[in-house]
């Protein structure tokens, strides 16, 4: 069903983002991270968006809350062991998460055209953290709970489409995929429309992504194409073993 009325705590949220970008040109998540902390938002306020029987081979459901064209409030709703892929936000310039469950967020860095862990750390209930445009990260839900997120994206210099051009690394085809859809493992093609080269894991990263996305496959119908792409990641990960201990 489509929620036309939004609860107090979220209009309060539309209505101090609206009013804070007709006041300042140059707003950043530091602010936005504050607006959201007075909205005093609750997971009570998400849960007629939720959509935790989205399709399984989504890493998580996603709703639109409310469309402001220079920003998106959203939210998401993560099972048991669901994660998103390794992702940035595009165009996006500013933005925010609040999380209400305790929740993985892994932070990458590149140097030298390496991947690597610049942090891992879990999120606790009711935390909100800044999300910029640089930031390469990964988030999941390693509860036995399903829990739901608010998510706050923008842009001061752009009118629609603010979360457009995000990069998603998938590692186990070496390569970085451009999309306007989801963060989801396995993106089907008609959602690409680029791809690059993608920096090389360190051994902790790698691992730790085969790991997860192994858990995505195994959550779905095992297909003759599911057995391929497990196939394929197993021998990927015996041969990155076998050329570095061998």
């Amino acid at each position: 069903m489509e929620v036309t009325t939004l609860s107090e705590a979220l209009e309060t949220l539309k209505d101090l983002i609206i009013n804070a970008m007709q006041e300042n040109e140059n707003l950043n998540a530091t602010h936005i991270k504050k607006l959201v902390e007075q909205a005093n938002i609750t997971e009570e306020d998400l849960l007629p968006y939720a959509d935790f029987n989205h399709p399984i081979e989504d890493s998580y459901g996603r709703k639109m809350i409310y469309d402001g064209g220079n920003f998106e409030i959203m939210t998401m709703s993560w099972n048991p062991n669901h994660y998103s892929s390794i992702h940035n936000h595009g165009d996006t310039q500013w933005g925010v998460v609040q999380v209400f469950g305790n929740t993985h967020h892994f932070i990458y860095r590149i140097r030298e055209n390496e991947l690597q862990f610049a942090k891992k750390e879990i999120l606790v209930k009711g935390e909100v953290i800044k999300v910029v445009n640089s930031m390469i990260h990964q988030m999941g839900n390693p509860s036995t709970k399903g829990y739901m997120t608010l998510h706050i994206y923008g842009s001061n210099e752009k009118y629609q489409d603010v979360t457009a051009d995000a990069k998603n690394y998938e590692l186990e085809k070496d390569r970085i995929n451009h999309t306007t859809g989801g963060a989801f493992f396995n993106l089907p093609e008609e959602n690409i429309y680029d791809f690059q080269s993608c920096p090389v894991p360190t051994d902790d990263v790698f691992v730790n992504y085969i790991k997860l996305l192994t858990d995505y496959y195994l959550r779905q119908e095992q297909t003759d194409e599911i057995k391929k792409l497990k196939n394929n990641l197993l021998k990927k990960l015996e041969k990155r073993i076998y050329n570095k201990y061998y």
